[in-house]
């Protein structure tokens, strides 16, 4: 965790996984709509098994989880800071990056049979830093961006999830 300027940052290791299995269908807006709210609904169900209360959909989020999978689709850097972007640029283009914040974000790859929420979510409980993220205390809201690529990082049909967490006030 990193504070700078009263913000805290939290970033977590990008978690992958890549497949030579068929997968799902290229991406269509209802398809991706229902994958977000699909990971949401996991990421909510993993917290109550855990104990831990629901996260909220932060529309906010959404939209800068979106834009940052965008960019690492646009640029094919699979980081926290794609195109050589800052890690917040996307949460301020959206405004949600105001007054007293704490952010943080995990991000996930699948190709093929892999490129699921319930993949990503497996991986991101077994990577420390990732279940630290997931089952931190201290969230409150919670954005989902996903978008597909045929082809992307040496792998066909990949499925690219970007979850962010936040707390504001």
């Amino acid at each position: 965790m990193k504070r700078l300027r009263g913000y805290t940052f939290v970033v977590c290791a990008a978690a992958f996984a890549l497949s030579t299995a068929v997968g799902p269908a290229a991406a269509g807006s209802a398809a991706t709509a229902q994958s977000a709210a699909e990971l949401r609904s996991l990421v909510n169900s993993t917290r109550a098994h855990y104990g831990l209360r629901p996260l909220h959909r932060a529309v906010l989020l959404d939209r800068s989880a979106l834009l940052k999978a965008e960019e690492i689709r646009s640029c094919g850097s699979f980081s926290h800071t794609p195109c050589g972007n800052s890690f917040t640029r996307t949460f301020q283009q959206t405004g949600y990056f105001r007054g007293r914040v704490r952010i943080g974000e995990n991000l996930f790859w699948g190709s093929g049979g892999l490129g699921t929420s319930s993949s990503a979510v497996a991986a991101w409980l077994h990577s420390p830093p990732h279940r630290a993220n997931l089952l931190g205390r201290g969230w409150r809201d919670v954005g989902v961006g996903m978008v597909h690529a045929p082809s992307i990082f040496g792998a066909s049909d990949v499925w690219i999830f970007v979850l962010q967490f936040g707390r504001r006030g």
